[in-house]
């Protein structure tokens, strides 16, 4: 896969952030892929390229599962769409996306991913107090089972 996501990103060189620093245009993990490109015509350059590299290996990218999100001035644009394989790829605003348990909408906000992770929070925290256990053993499934839980998204 890595090949594959080398080769099509001789197409685009990548967006610069406002510290000057160049960003990838591609970036891959396990069967995830992300593209940034600085306008709409080179994202649509490097979906082709791709499309071809991805049908050259016999596999295939699947629309459905697939989001688009085009930024203009910090705001979210829904009047350019991309294809793969002539099927619409579905904005961020028609459908979020969740990439490891952080949800992407077109609010560009974290807003109601935080209070998601607090009602989840109290409602664990409700189940375990519940559950009729000792102290000791709630303690444990705190430790053990609750706060994996809230550390991952705060690491992502």
């Amino acid at each position: 896969m890595n090949l594959l996501v080398k080769t099509a990103e001789k197409m685009s060189q990548g967006p610069i952030t406002i510290s000057g620093i160049r960003q990838p245009p591609t970036r891959a993990f396990m069967d995830d892929m992300t593209i940034t490109a600085k306008s709409v015509p080179e994202g649509r350059w490097m979906l082709e390229d791709l499309e071809r590299l991805i049908s050259w290996s016999r596999m295939k990218f699947k629309p459905t599962k697939s989001r688009s999100l085009v930024l203009k001035k910090g705001k979210v644009q829904d009047r350019f769409r991309f294809r793969i394989n002539g099927e619409l790829i579905p904005t961020v605003t028609e459908q979020p996306v969740k990439s490891l348990c952080k949800w992407f909408r077109s609010s560009l906000s974290d807003k109601e991913s935080v209070t998601e992770m607090r009602q989840q929070c109290d409602d664990w925290m409700k189940a375990v107090d519940k559950s009729g256990l000792p102290g000791k053993y709630k303690a444990w499934i705190y430790q053990h089972g609750v706060l994996p839980r809230l550390l991952w998204p705060l690491l992502v």
